[in-house]
């Protein structure tokens, strides 16, 4: 009897390793299901609406954004980091409110390492100043709908029962136009205990984090790695990076047959890649002690201007880019 016990138990563990190994759907399914260019550009436009006004914080329309936001994780049935998904903060106990919203998916049970990946962008923008009305569709719209377009395909591959054994966790952080307030506030929960896995209040520490991965301005293809080669990706790591990362990446391109053209620092150039790692959230999340990845399409003409609208954007390229991530993220976890 004993022999048969070990002999199910060694079975089901087969199982559940070789479904984890191949539970991610090709780049044409996933595209099919859930990212696809209309729908990208529908939620860019959405996000860039005069009901949305910019997505300021504290403003109406930033307050409408977090809302759609919270929403959609809510549908897709990602567990909520705080009471209905809203990790809410002040700086320094001030005005405004900031409504930064977060949501996990779980590891494989039988596969958990205890271990987690926080993907992050920021979903505020400069709103409206004066008479001017600031759409951000590239900064950061892009990487908005991006993020959550992440929390769709791995929802859906956990509804499925096909997930990893490293968990997931997607924050859309507020506050990155009021000094990044939403990234500092994430890094102090952290660094303070109070960032805890809302399955069973374990506190999530520093160690116990892979990975932050971060999104940032990943619509455009207004400024290209190399001229006239417009499926391109800026995959950008700190100097904690793992090692084998950009081997991963590459591997993942040949295996999906994705021609997206990536580079490992920005235009090649050493000073302007450490540079990044000093700008917007990236400074904040900086001072955690694991391991970071940026991945943006670059600085355009358009950013932080009134013509950074819906139009200007590549969504099929974008598609792509998402997918790139998807099927990087699919190989780490």
């Amino acid at each position: 009897m004993r022999t048969v016990y070990i002999f199910i138990l060694s079975f089901l563990f087969t199982a559940f390793s070789s479904a984890a190994q191949n539970s991610f759907p090709s780049a044409e399914n996933a595209a099919a299901n859930v990212v696809y260019p209309a729908g990208l550009q529908a939620d860019v436009e959405y996000l860039c609406s005069e009901i949305c006004e910019g997505r300021a914080s504290g403003t109406a329309g930033g307050s409408v954004a977090s809302l759609w936001i919270r929403n959609r994780l809510a549908k897709w049935k990602l567990i909520p980091m705080e009471p209905d998904y809203y990790m809410l903060s002040r700086e320094n106990g001030n005005a405004p409110l900031f409504h930064s919203v977060g949501g996990m998916i779980e590891s494989n049970f039988w596969l958990d390492n205890g271990k987690y990946i926080i993907v992050c962008s920021h979903s505020d923008g400069l709103g409206r100043l004066g008479e001017h009305l600031y759409p951000g569709a590239d900064s950061n719209a892009s990487g908005v709908v991006a993020t959550m377009k992440l929390a769709h395909l791995f929802s859906s591959m956990k509804m499925l029962g096909r997930s990893g054994s490293t968990s997931l966790i997607f924050i859309l952080l507020d506050g990155k136009e009021k000094r990044s307030a939403g990234a500092r506030d994430l890094v102090c929960r952290i660094k303070e205990g109070r960032f805890k896995d809302p399955r069973h209040g374990k506190i999530i520490r520093e160690k116990d984090i892979r990975m932050l991965v971060n999104i940032d301005q990943i619509g455009s293809t207004l400024s290209p790695v190399h001229k006239e080669k417009c499926e391109y990706l800026l995959m950008l790591g700190n100097n904690r990076l793992e090692n084998g990362l950009s081997e991963t990446a590459s591997i993942i391109r040949r295996e999906c047959g994705n021609k997206m053209d990536l580079a490992f620092d920005y235009y090649g150039s050493k000073d302007f890649t450490e540079l990044f790692y000093r700008l917007a959230d990236r400074e904040a999340l900086g001072c955690c002690s694991c391991p970071m990845v940026f991945f943006t399409s670059g600085i355009t003409m358009n950013n932080n201007k009134t013509r950074d609208t819906p139009d200007t954007l590549d969504y099929d390229v974008m598609k792509e880019r998402i997918l790139f991530i998807f099927h990087w993220l699919c190989r780490i976890i």
